[in-house]
């Protein structure tokens, strides 16, 4: 992905972050929450720097590509899963230890998945068939979750990342057409 010279943005520097943040976790023993949160960081200042057409560019492909061998590798389907099993435990704790970091979590994984490396080339089975099970979770505790407005979702969070405004969903309040329903199964993800 090239500089961007009218807006000064080094996408080569943020690609080259993200690939060494998950190098990093592939590699490294210790840290494992720290290392994986890190690189779920990493990747998404690259999301935000970048449009859809750069991450489908030619440079956007190679580093897609090099992605996705570094998520089976080393250490990385492991941190992948745990990080997995955090999210829906977040997801089941939300309407007591905040919604939002379950959303995050969730989204996380989303973006990985849509924009970068598709989720069924490295997910276990078991993490892809926890995913309705998250989602089943934020939809359960959305009702109870603390005020989550559609006020307070991030400008960055896509329209169909349901789950960020189910809690106003759910009070009746206006809120994006997009629904979980609109989301559509994980057929796709499995085929």
């Amino acid at each position: 992905m090239p500089v961007g010279a009218d807006s000064g943005r080094d996408l080569p520097g943020l690609a080259r972050r993200a690939v060494e943040a998950f190098e990093e976790s592939a590699a490294r023993g210790r840290d494992r929450d720290a290392l994986m949160d890190t690189a779920f960081a990493r990747l998404f200042e690259l999301y935000q720097a970048t449009s859809q057409a750069e991450r489908q560019s030619p440079a956007g492909q190679n580093f897609n590509a090099r992605l996705a061998e570094i998520l089976v590798s080393g250490n990385n389907p492991v941190r992948i899963s745990l990080y997995v099993v955090r999210t829906q435990t977040a997801a089941e704790n939300g309407r007591h230890e905040g919604y939002r970091p379950a959303c995050w979590r969730r989204s996380m994984l989303q973006l990985l998945g849509d924009e970068f490396v598709p989720l069924q080339s490295f997910l276990r089975p078991v993490d892809l068939d926890a995913l309705p099970h998250i989602d089943d979770a934020l939809e359960a505790v959305a009702a109870d979750a603390s005020p989550a407005t559609v006020e307070a979702v991030p400008a960055w969070v896509p329209e169909t990342h349901w789950w960020w405004w189910e809690p106003a969903r759910q009070r009746g309040e206006e809120t994006p057409s997009h629904t979980r329903a609109d989301s559509g199964t994980l057929d796709a993800v499995t085929d």
